[in-house]
C-alpha cells in the first residue's frame, strides 16, 4: 500500500475558531481541488469526498475526521475542528500539517466549564499545538487571542490580517516570517503574500465571488485564512487564484453561508448566523448592500447566556425594519418561547415598534411569514438553523426555480 520512500500520511489542514470555520474549510478544499488533489472535507454541514456529500449533519468532531482519514481515495483532508468535539473526545488525528485559527469571540461561554474567552482560547489552542514541527500555523493577526497562540504553535506561523499597518505582522515579516495581507492599492483591495522582503500580489478581492465585490468583509477574512492554509500546503499561486475565483456563496457550494437570490422583485439572504460576532459581521454586510427595507427572521440557541441574546437582539434592531422571531426546534434547556420573548423585549427597547415584530416559533412557518411580508426591493434575511429547508421555502417563491439556484 505504501511503497518504500512514499509518504504514509494523508496531509491534514485543521481549521478551528469561533466564526468562519465552515466557509474557510470550503475555500481551502476548493483551492486544493483546483491543484488536482482529491479532498476529504468535514464541516458542520456534513462529510464530503471530492465534492460529493457522503454524510449529512454536524460532522465537525473527531469521529468524522477519522472517517475521512480512513477513506483510501482521499489525498488531502480539510477538517473543521469544533470546540465541542475537542472537549468531548479531543482531536481525530495526532498531528496536522497546517492548523488555522480564524478568531476567538464570545460564544458557547458558560457551557462545559468554558466561562471566559481565555478558557475558549485555551481549547482552540489545542489545534495549533498539534501541528507537525515542519508544518504551518495560520493565525488571525487582528485577533489578540489568536496572536497569543503563537507561543503554543509547533509549526511555523503564517499571520493573516485585514490591516496592512498591523505592527505584529510587520515585525513578523521583518524577521523573515510569512503573512497574508490585504493591501489597499490604486486598483482596489488586493491580497498579498509576504515572505521576508519578497511580496507577491495574489488577487483583487472583487474577483472572489464570495466577497460580493468586497462588501462581505467576513469572506475577505476567510479568504485570507484560506490563502495562508493553501500556501502552507505548498499549493501553487495559480491554483490558489483559481480556487478563490471559482468559490461563491451559492447554496450548493456554501449552504447556509450568505446565500443570496432574487425572488419576485426582492432579495432573500439565507445565513446560519447564530452568535453575536456573526450578527455584527452580517449587519455590516447588510448595510453595504444598501437595501431599501429589511425584514429579518432571527433567533438564537437557547443555551446562550441572556446577555448574549440581548446583545444579538440589539444589533438586529439596528439593521431590520421588521422582524419575525423564531426558535430552534431544540430549546436547549429553556422554556418554549423564552428566547423569543427576550428578543422581542430587546427589539422594542431598541426602537423597533411592537407592530413590526411577529413571533412564529416554527422555523419554516417563520420563514414563510417573513417572505409573505416582503414587497418590491425589500431584502429578506433568514437566519436559519435548517438552511436547506429554509432555502427551499425561498426557492418555491420564484417564478423559475432553476434560475434561483444560480448565485446572484
Amino acid at each position: 500500500l505504501y511503497p518504500r520512500g512514499t509518504p504514509s500520511r494523508i496531509p491534514i489542514v485543521a481549521v478551528t475558531g469561533t466564526n468562519g470555520k465552515t466557509t474557510t474549510c470550503r475555500m481551502i478544499a476548493n483551492i486544493l481541488k483546483m491543484s488536482g488533489r482529491r479532498v476529504g472535507l468535514t464541516t458542520t454541514d456534513g462529510i464530503y469526498v471530492d465534492g460529493t456529500q457522503i454524510l449529512k449533519g454536524d460532522m465537525s468532531g473527531p469521529h468524522s475526521a477519522q472517517m475521512v482519514l480512513q477513506n483510501p481515495t482521499v489525498e488531502h483532508a480539510v477538517l473543521e475542528t469544533a470546540r465541542g468535539g475537542i472537549l468531548r473526545s479531543g482531536l481525530g488525528f495526532d498531528r496536522c500539517d497546517v492548523a488555522v485559527v480564524t478568531n476567538i469571540t464570545a460564544d458557547h461561554l458558560g457551557l462545559h466549564g468554558i466561562e471566559t474567552l481565555r478558557d475558549l482560547a485555551r481549547v482552540k489552542a489545542v489545534v495549533p499545538a498539534a501541528t507537525l514541527r515542519d508544518g504551518y500555523v495560520v493565525l488571525n493577526a487582528d485577533d489578540p487571542w489568536c496572536v497569543e497562540m503563537e507561543s503554543r504553535a509547533r509549526g511555523e506561523v503564517i499571520f493573516f490580517t485585514m490591516n496592512e499597518d498591523n505592527e505584529r505582522v510587520r515585525e513578523h515579516v521583518r524577521a523573515r516570517g510569512k503573512a497574508v495581507v490585504l493591501r489597499q492599492t490604486k486598483a482596489g483591495e488586493v491580497i498579498h503574500i509576504a515572505e521576508g522582503k519578497r511580496e507577491t500580489a495574489l488577487l483583487d478581492v472583487r474577483y472572489i465571488p464570495a466577497t460580493f465585490q468586497g462588501r462581505a468583509r467576513v469572506n475577505i477574512k476567510n479568504a485570507l485564512a484560506a490563502v495562508g492554509a493553501a500556501y502552507g500546503s505548498n499549493v501553487g499561486l495559480e491554483a490558489i487564484r483559481n480556487g478563490l475565483r471559482s468559490f461563491s456563496t451559492s447554496f450548493f457550494q456554501a449552504p447556509g453561508r450568505l446565500n443570496l437570490l432574487e425572488v419576485g422583485g426582492y432579495r432573500v439572504l439565507v445565513d446560519y448566523c447564530h452568535n453575536v460576532a456573526g450578527m455584527e459581521e452580517l449587519a455590516d454586510f447588510i448595510r453595504r448592500l444598501v437595501p431599501t427595507r429589511t425584514i429579518g427572521m432571527i433567533s438564537m440557541p437557547g443555551d446562550r447566556r441572556d446577555d448574549d441574546i440581548i446583545r444579538f437582539g440589539t444589533i438586529a434592531a439596528g439593521v431590520f425594519n421588521e422582524v419575525v422571531i423564531r426558535e430552534d426546534a431544540n430549546p436547549r434547556g429553556r422554556q418554549r418561547g423564552e428566547v423569543a420573548e427576550l428578543l422581542k423585549a430587546t427589539l422594542i427597547e431598541n426602537g423597533v415598534g411592537g407592530d413590526k415584530i411577529t413571533i412564529v416559533l416554527d422555523e419554516l412557518d417563520a420563514a414563510r411569514t417573513a417572505l409573505d411580508h416582503a414587497i418590491h426591493d425589500d431584502l429578506v434575511v433568514l437566519l436559519a438553523d435548517k438552511p436547506a429547508e429554509v432555502w427551499e421555502a425561498a426557492v418555491e417563491r420564484t417564478s423559475d426555480p432553476a434560475d434561483a439556484r444560480l448565485p446572484v
